[in-house]
């Protein structure tokens, strides 16, 4: 009985793909990513077959992180030995990822990623190489998207792994991780089970492992294929909403150094999924990552009055403006500390507060917020004149109970740079004024008052000293 090579159709498939994809150029310069698993392994001797056909020069690139210790080295010697024995040339990078942890602290997937891909550019670079070529496949293509979709990352990610990035090509995204232990087998292939593979506290095997299995048994028996055909239609859709965003994006958007600013009005105009994406390109700016939750916070704050803000990250904060939502860090604010010692005026380069004696005013029920009249019986000096900080409350004129400033001021819509402009004068630990907004009750003027303080605050830009 004559034997079938399926390593035929499986090296046809894959040639098919290159062609199609237009991965390769005859004569060109590859640098294949060999770790010394069953991908890696099939993926250089897929190329050492393909060599003739592009008339390839082909080169071996491997990193050895030195995580799992001697097996990490059988590793690395086995790939210099595959090297050997296809008779191509061979670059080990053996990192110290322990240190890059604790120096970077970063996740040990974000620096291992990060070492290798600066191993592989900077090789390319050396080497004059044309691309570089991975071995992720159908399977990996769709644990990425699961991921993705689970942690909300926008049709970016639920698009997959792209078959190519800038120089970076992926060849074996075609084939399943089955196909290729066939192919394995059959060519009797040689190669290095990594054990953290078996390891179900990384996201990616828990997926492998636990849900994928139960999900093709009893739903899709193609479900890699089908993830595959997905995952193109999911690229092309965001190949389209990218170009389109990219065109209304600088109309929508001011970048500033260090922060940026979102028209509502130009935004508004858009569809609401429109809309997601300006935010999600947003966010990448900063750089946020932009998954669900933060781009949902954003377009939430867009419906939400002048003065509220939300935190994206620890690093940063969307505030809603008059017109606009301003990405920025949560810089601490200039602060502003005065002490006046006697009745008189205080010159700053922001404002000017003055406090002095006054008769009765005609009109008890003042209606210009720049001025105001107190008990001077309730002041004692020297008084403070101070910005804002948590934990500030006062009673409002006209309330019996305490208001926290922070409230008061979301009431007031006051933006962030507005709150922080915003005088408190103080007496005796008290909050006596928010000076151009609200007076303390406890400071009103009554029947029984005698005598009187008139305070008055005027706005200004100048650049003078403070003086009392």
């Amino acid at each position: 009985m004559r034997r079938t090579h399926t390593h035929r159709p499986f090296l046809n498939n894959i040639r098919q793909f290159i062609k199609k994809k237009s991965l390769l150029k005859k004569g060109q310069k590859v640098i294949v990513a060999v770790s010394g698993g069953i991908d890696s392994v099939v993926l250089l001797n897929v190329f050492k077959n393909l060599q003739h056909v592009y008339d390839l020069e082909l080169i071996i690139a491997h990193v050895n992180y030195g995580l799992r210790g001697k097996e990490s080295d059988d590793d690395e010697r086995f790939v210099r030995q595959l090297g050997q024995q296809y008779n191509i040339e061979c670059f080990v990078n053996q990192a110290d990822i322990k240190k890059k942890i604790r120096t970077q602290k970063d996740s040990l997937q974000v620096t291992a990623r990060t070492i290798r891909y600066t191993f592989f550019d900077n090789l390319k670079k050396s080497l004059h190489a044309n691309c570089i070529a991975v071995a992720h496949n159908a399977n990996d293509n769709t644990e990425t998207m699961l991921m993705n979709l689970v942690r909300g990352t926008g049709i970016e990610g639920v698009a997959g792994i792209p078959v190519q990035r800038d120089d970076l090509i992926r060849p074996l995204l075609c084939t399943t991780r089955e196909e290729i232990a066939r192919y394995a087998k059959e060519k009797k292939l040689q190669y290095r089970e990594d054990s953290s593979n078996k390891k179900d506290e990384y996201t990616r095997n828990f997926l492998r492992h636990k849900i994928i299995p139960p999900l093709m048994k009893r739903m899709n028996p193609s479900f890699f294929e089908t993830a595959l055909a997905e995952s193109e239609i999911f690229r092309l859709n965001g190949q389209f909403v990218t170009g389109y965003v990219d065109k209304i994006f600088k109309k929508i958007v001011l970048q500033k150094e260090n922060s940026l600013s979102i028209s509502l009005s130009k935004l508004r105009s858009q569809h609401e999924f429109i809309q997601h994406m300006v935010i999600h390109r947003a966010l990448e700016h900063l750089p946020v990552v932009p998954n669900f939750i933060a781009i949902s916070s954003v377009m939430e704050l867009t419906r939400r009055q002048k003065g509220k803000t939300v935190e994206i990250t620890k690093e940063w904060t969307a505030e809603k403006l008059e017109n606009s939502i301003l990405l920025r860090q949560p810089s601490a604010a200039s602060s502003f500390l005065f002490t006046v010692r006697k009745s008189g005026t205080l010159q700053t380069d922001n404002f000017v507060f003055s406090i002095k004696k006054s008769a009765m005013p005609d009109n008890k029920n003042n209606r210009n917020p720049s001025i105001e009249y107190v008990d001077a019986s309730l002041i004692r000096f020297p008084v403070t004149v101070r910005s804002w900080k948590n934990g500030d409350a006062f009673t409002p004129l006209g309330m019996s109970g305490k208001k926290k400033v922070s409230d008061f001021f979301v009431d007031k819509k006051l933006s962030f740079e507005e709150k922080h402009k915003v005088p408190i004068v103080e007496s005796g630990k008290k909050i006596v004024w928010v000076a151009g907004h609200r007076l303390d009750n406890r400071f009103k003027l009554t029947s029984s008052t005698r005598n009187v303080y008139q305070l008055s605050l005027v706005v200004q830009h100048g650049k003078k000293n403070g003086s009392s």
